[in-house]
């Protein structure tokens, strides 16, 4: 470093004061040198670096089938080239199916249903609602796209309008098209021997598609969606599935346009394991997705053992370092040691309760994606109330801090519990905690 520096004085004397070919203003270029404060990054460890980088194959060029989701494709395909739903139709959608069709026999376009008193209605609610518009062959495509898809009976017109355009159309004879419709499947060949379907999710039913393929001893299976979702599931099912075709290879794009990440279900579940991948929809299911074996049938309750494991892996989220078991001490310590806010310290030991029955209910319904008749139990029991005819989330059966503290207010009355009483102002009865006992006016009222 020395010699570097006295060989930079030395150019620097002879270029600026003796030869004046440079500038005396000119910038010095600064030396990019290992500092004290800056070390070389230490290696990851091999295991965490094979964690963090699962091995995937190159994907094939060709496929014997792609299931794709439909509301994923409405969504990322562009409409401001477009005037009418017939011309979007006519020029967007079925050019799409067609340019897959060039590298797959078949092509599954998988739709969302939109049912009453659903518990998915509480997740659309919290995207916004969206601006009607009656949705026929001839009406103007809306500017924005995105504020159109946001309501319901709009997507739902729109999905129905795309399904008949693609059953009418005129195919390649050697390829194959299906669409969703309701319970029922719509084929550009007659009539599909796949079944009545009451799923509600496009998620769920997916996989059954993809269990139909293999069934069919497809080798090449690509699923297109934007949803981690539908990895995560078929992730879950693989061990199940894979069972009809043990030479089958699923595939799913995750992602749209310039940003698609082609990933390989058989690595990624080599690479997990049985168990593991088995477990993943629960585990993914508990630590956040839209509305966070099979339906276990004892409606509305979590093994206390089980319990106590997701209270710990619960309080690990919040604080790594810490020892502590139970969530309800987690959150004091963390609240009133470590200076958190209440936003970031764990939820109560209640609460936690409430959120793991509405993983166990998601989760089930995942599960059981494979039967094409799923028999989904009532919300009730899993931590749901319907309120106005919506399924909204029970987020604790105790009550509120602020409400159970003014259960504890006191006044200090002494002549009569008049206007000025700090339990009358705040709506309630006096109680033996008081001054005046709960013998008062106050009482009377």
């Amino acid at each position: 470093m020395e010699s570097l520096g006295q060989n930079q004085y030395k150019n620097f004397v002879k270029t600026v004061i003796e030869d004046r070919t440079v500038s005396i203003h000119d910038t010095i270029k600064k030396n990019s040198l290992p500092l004290f404060k800056r070390q070389n990054p230490k290696p990851k460890p091999k295991s965490k670096q094979q964690s963090a980088n699962t091995e995937q194959p190159n994907p094939p060029p060709i496929y014997d089938w792609k299931i794709c989701d439909g509301a994923a494709v409405v969504h990322a395909l562009p409409s401001t080239t477009v005037s009418t739903f017939d011309s979007y139709a006519e020029n967007v959608f079925i050019p799409f199916i067609l340019n897959h069709l060039q590298s797959s026999k078949r092509v599954d376009i998988v739709w969302d249903t939109y049912k009453a008193s659903s518990i998915k209605d509480w997740t659309r609610e919290r995207r916004g609602n969206g601006q009607r518009r009656k949705v026929t062959g001839e009406t103007k495509i809306p500017p924005n796209w995105k504020a159109f898809l946001q309501d319901n009976t709009n997507k739902k017109e729109i999905f129905a309008l795309l399904t008949s355009r693609v059953a009418n159309f005129q195919f390649p004879e050697n390829k194959e098209v299906n669409v969703t419709s309701d319970e029922f499947v719509v084929t550009s060949r007659g009539s599909s021997d796949m079944q009545r379907c009451n799923h509600e999710e496009a998620d769920t039913r997916i996989p059954l598609h993809v269990q139909h393929a293999l069934d069919k001893g497809c080798k090449q299976v690509f699923v297109r969606t934007v949803d981690t979702d539908v990895l995560i599931i078929l992730i879950g099912l693989f061990h199940d599935m894979i069972t009809s075709c043990p030479s089958a290879a699923i595939w799913i794009g995750l992602g749209m346009g310039k940003y698609v990440q082609y990933i390989s279900v058989n690595s990624t579940c080599a690479f997990l394991g049985p168990e593991t991948s088995w477990a993943l929809p629960v585990f993914h299911s508990f630590t956040g997705c839209d509305t966070t074996s099979c339906f276990f049938g004892k409606g509305g309750r979590v093994d206390d053992s089980i319990f106590k494991l997701l209270e710990r892996f619960t309080v690990v989220l919040y604080d790594k370092t810490g020892n502590v078991l139970d969530v309800n001490e987690a959150h004091k310590e963390i609240f009133t040691k470590k200076n958190r806010t209440l936003e970031n310290t764990p939820p109560t030991q209640d609460s936690l309760l409430q959120h793991a029955l509405r993983a166990v209910y998601q989760s089930s319904i995942w599960y059981t994606s494979l039967q094409s008749v799923q028999m989904v139990p009532s919300p009730e029991a899993w931590s749901w109330c319907e309120m106005d005819g919506t399924w909204k989330p029970v987020w604790m059966t105790l009550p509120e801090a602020a409400k159970a503290c003014l259960e504890l207010l006191k006044c200090g009355c002494k002549q009569g519990c008049t206007g000025r009483c700090k339990c009358r102002k705040a709506n309630l009865l006096c109680t033996w905690l008081c001054q005046c006992s709960g013998e008062c006016t106050n009482n009377e009222h």
